[in-house]
């Protein structure tokens, strides 16, 4: 992988903020501020499909309405993710990359389909029923480590180490490479915040590390024949051919940040919304039958991945928008989420809200074909926490000195002080 990110081009993973326009999407300072949905309600308002230009970059559609997002992502065939076309991010993959190679994220069907199917069955029903007896106790085990302390710092003592050491259980290394693992994963999402950025230099002497280290353990998976994430990705076929071992790299640290980020900035953000909302917080106390709504809204409310970028295939339109081929297509998943044409409601944070008949599902695992893999894992890990959180820690709340992650394609934080009464 380390190959593939040449130097000089790993600028190109940043965005830059166009003076011009009072609100860019692209710039991941908007994205910290507190009024964001107001912002995107006042977008979403004038057109669900609108022009956002870029300071160096062609332009792209901003999809911020929920039915026209779900129409995107449910059409691979007109509106493609494939890494040929682009990819999945906001920059082309070909600007940042010497050689792309495919993975999950970046594959349309039938390339897509047959990546998946190669990997489904490690992520379906008995799998994750299988982890949840290590996920129950790593969620007890820190909590019951700060428990007595009456404070802690949310992120780095409890949603990365519990979601962390569930990627070092499926890769089968020891817990103490969790913060390495976390270093890594950071890195690659931390692309606009000034305390993960890193020279060119330094990104690449890093994802050498990370390279070395996954290569050890394929080769570990191979000599003793195990049938975990590594050795299925190193089965994969693209086109009719086994895929190289660049492509087994880049699908590793796919995997290895949606097993990680994304779901301890859930973790982070349902913290916050029990905080916000402490009427809420009350009706689990006195029911645990709604966990599994509110985990649901806990996914819809936080919109861990901020966005997807797609890109047409043939001229269409798209909510009385003409989009033309080739143009970039940017879904905004946390936007889509809180539309208040699906629920009037959408700016409340409601644990019962899909424990109702009817209510529409939300985008925050994406859909179609695209539907996250993991997302039982994720269900769970929530489940889980917040479970053993209402047990252990019932008043669990924020307090001052949290520090958001600053980015427009992922929505958490890198640091989460919280209070409680101690145990």
């Amino acid at each position: 992988m380390a190959d593939a990110d040449n130097c000089p081009s790993t600028l190109r993973r940043r965005s830059l903020t166009n003076p011009a326009l009072s609100a860019d999407l692209k710039n991941p300072d908007l994205h910290m501020r507190a009024d964001l949905h107001d912002v995107y309600d006042a977008l979403r308002h004038g057109a669900p499909v609108r022009w956002n230009p870029e300071l160096e970059g062609p332009g792209f559609w901003a999809v911020l309405g929920y039915d026209e997002a779900a129409e995107v992502i449910k059409r691979p065939a007109l509106f493609s993710a494939d890494f040929r076309r682009g990819g999945m991010r906001m920059f082309d993959v070909q600007a940042v990359s010497a050689c792309p190679r495919p993975h999950l994220l970046s594959l349309d069907p039938p390339d897509h389909t047959a990546f998946r199917r190669d990997l489904r069955t490690l992520f379906e029903p008995p799998a994750v029923e299988a982890e949840l007896p290590r996920i129950r106790a790593r969620a007890v085990a820190l909590i019951d480590t700060v428990a007595p302390c009456g404070a802690a710092d949310f992120v780095s003592q409890i949603a990365l180490p519990y979601t962390v050491g569930l990627l070092t259980d499926l890769l089968d290394v020891p817990e103490i490479d969790g913060p390495l693992l976390a270093e890594w994963a950071n890195i690659m999402m931390g692309d606009d915040d000034p305390e993960f950025q890193v020279t060119p230099q330094d990104r690449l002497r890093k994802f050498e590390a990370f390279d070395r280290y996954f290569l050890t353990l394929l080769d570990r998976d191979a000599a003793c024949g195990a049938d975990g994430i590594l050795a299925r990705l190193r089965a994969v076929t693209f086109e009719g051919e086994p895929v190289d071992t660049e492509t087994v790299l880049v699908n590793a640290a796919a995997f290895l940040v949606a097993a990680s980020e994304t779901t301890r900035h859930a973790l982070s953000r349902m913290v916050t919304a029990l905080t916000d909302f402490p009427e809420q917080r009350q009706k689990l106390l006195a029911d645990r039958s709604l966990i599994p709504s509110a985990v649901k809204e806990v996914v819809r409310w936080a919109s861990p991945l901020k966005h997807v970028r797609r890109t047409a295939t043939a001229d269409t339109e798209l909510a009385g928008v003409r989009i033309a081929a080739g143009d970039k297509v940017v879904v905004w998943y946390d936007a889509a989420n809180h539309d208040p044409r699906i629920w009037p409601d959408a700016d409340r944070f409601r644990v019962e809200r899909f424990a109702a008949r009817g209510c529409p599902a939300h985008l925050g695992f994406g859909a179609g074909v695209h539907h996250c893999l993991g997302w039982r894992f994720a269900e769970a890990q929530i489940a889980v926490l917040l479970s053993e959180s209402l047990d252990r820690l019932p008043d669990i709340r924020v307090v001052e000195g949290a520090a958001r992650l600053r980015s427009n394609f992922v929505s958490g934080f890198k640091r989460l002080p919280v209070a409680f009464t101690p145990a």
